[in-house]
């Protein structure tokens, strides 16, 4: 991307302005369905994180909030208070858990996403790489993507193949995570207010953990992926 906001010359992230709109394919969530998203406790409450919260690959973005969702519990936490246990010995502490919630959602509405998934950016001749794949160092470059392209075709955000789900996969060849992961691929989206917030609703919400103890649930998932609990 010329004059990058990482201020590489080797930037990989896709120039914005090479991209045709009008090849960019669109996906539809409809109406009904339920929909996961790991959140603060203090944001718990809300299905968007306030304006200009947090430092994510397409957000924020200016004068809007924003909510990463996935249709599995898993996805939504490997997206969220998960995110940074990667690596070859990921680990996360307990206290960071009791610090969030697991929020589910259902959308009053059908809505429209634009398609990130690696199918859809390689009909367009982009490497996830490029976009989706790129390392936190390029998130202030994939946002500028982010910023160019909201509300392309009248959607609402953006769905994208998981790169969280993508490298728990490659770390875990020779386990069950590999399998479960590689064949059932984890899909995660976000949705921008205002264009988005009349059409979904929070179901209920449950702790990550009670009395400092991971539910069954966060401890199956660390134990799949080999993440380490202290």
């Amino acid at each position: 991307m010329p004059e990058s906001p990482c201020g590489r010359s080797d930037c990989p992230i896709v120039d914005p302005s090479s991209i045709d709109r009008r090849t960019l394919h669109v996906a539809n969530w409809p109406a009904g369905l339920e929909l996961f998203r790991g959140a603060r406790v203090e944001f718990g409450d809300s299905v968007f994180a306030p304006e200009g919260k947090g430092n994510g690959r397409f957000s924020p973005l200016p004068r809007r909030r924003h909510a990463y969702l996935a249709e599995q519990r898993s996805a939504a936490l490997l997206e969220s208070v998960l995110h940074e246990a990667n690596g070859p010995n990921p680990r996360i502490y307990a206290a960071q858990l009791t610090n969030h919630v697991v929020l589910r959602l259902r959308l009053t509405g059908p809505v429209r996403l634009l398609d990130l998934r690696d199918d859809a950016l390689a009909a367009l001749g982009i490497a996830p790489v490029e976009l989706t794949d790129a390392s936190p160092l390029h998130y202030a470059c994939t946002r500028t993507v982010a910023a160019s392209l909201v509300n392309t075709k009248g959607t609402r955000g953006f769905l994208w193949t998981s790169r969280q789900g993508r490298m728990h996969a490659e770390r875990n060849r020779d386990g069950l995570a590999s399998e479960v992961l590689e064949h059932r691929r984890m899909d995660v989206a976000v949705l921008y207010t205002p264009d988005a917030e009349a059409t979904i609703e929070t179901i209920d919400s449950e702790p990550l953990a009670v009395d400092g103890t991971p539910t069954r649930f966060v401890q199956e998932l660390a134990n799949l992926l080999r993440i380490a609990i202290l």
